[in-house]
């Protein structure tokens, strides 16, 4: 892995109180992990790690968005998997079976990560069940998402599979005026389409007002309309 530019000013006991996966533990665990985590930021487009690397533990994103992909032979093309956002956690894969790297792990934007050393975190997993509960809780969201997408590669239509992307990209903010942080062409990675397909679909759903349109960004201002778009019921003729 890259060692990333370590951020002095980072409060790496603050990052680990506020995520999810660690805000339930104790003060003296965090206190515990903050010691020895490593702090990490990425700039976008920067590789936080190679399929095969070795494991160094898992990361923690603090803040960014972090893409989750794998090359197509001779690395002609590539799948998109996953963008990981904020309170969510990369490498817990090769942190519980001690595997290399399954996936490339590239910063979608700047990003910001606390690095926790496979030989820190598993044994408290033991000492304190909030902590496994917890990153099971996050295991369970990841396998259903995966489930979900591969299901919308089958079955699903290019415009409900792009509502869904953005909407997922959304996270839990169900409402208007969310901004996702994603370029075109992460998206079309993403759905299996193609940068042009995407544009056609986004600036169909701009003119209806359901969405805007900033560069490396997308402004949800029809929550309601685009969850229409995903639960099946078309909603533009822009094409395939």
């Amino acid at each position: 892995m890259p060692p990333g530019r370590i951020e002095a000013r980072f409060d790496k006991h603050a990052a680990l109180s506020r995520h999810e996966l660690f805000r339930e533990a104790p003060q003296a665990v965090i206190e515990r992990l903050a010691l020895r985590a490593q702090p990490l930021t990425f700039r976008p487009g920067e590789r936080i790690f190679s399929r095969g690397d070795e494991s160094h533990g898992l990361l923690a994103v603090v803040s960014g968005y972090v893409r989750i992909s794998t090359a197509g032979p001779e690395g002609r093309s590539e799948l998109v998997m996953n963008l990981i956002g904020p309170n969510e956690v990369v490498g817990e894969v090769a942190l519980l079976d001690d595997g290399p790297r399954t996936a490339d792990a590239i910063a979608a934007t700047r990003c910001c990560l606390v690095l926790i050393e496979r030989r820190d975190l598993l044994p408290l997993l033991g000492d304190c069940p909030i902590l496994a509960v917890r990153l099971l809780e996050i295991l369970s969201r990841r396998l259903r998402r995966t489930s979900q997408q591969l299901s919308d590669h089958a079955f699903a239509g290019a415009e409900q599979r792009l509502a869904k992307a953005l909407l997922a990209l959304a996270g839990d903010a169900d409402r208007d005026g969310v901004r996702v942080l994603t370029t075109q062409r992460e998206l079309g990675h993403m759905i299996g389409l193609s940068r042009e397909g995407v544009n056609r679909h986004l600036s169909a759903w701009q003119r209806k007002g359901w969405i805007a349109l900033a560069p490396g960004a997308c402004r949800i201002c029809d929550h309601a309309a685009l969850r229409i778009i995903a639960l099946g019921n078309e909603g533009t003729d822009a094409g395939p």
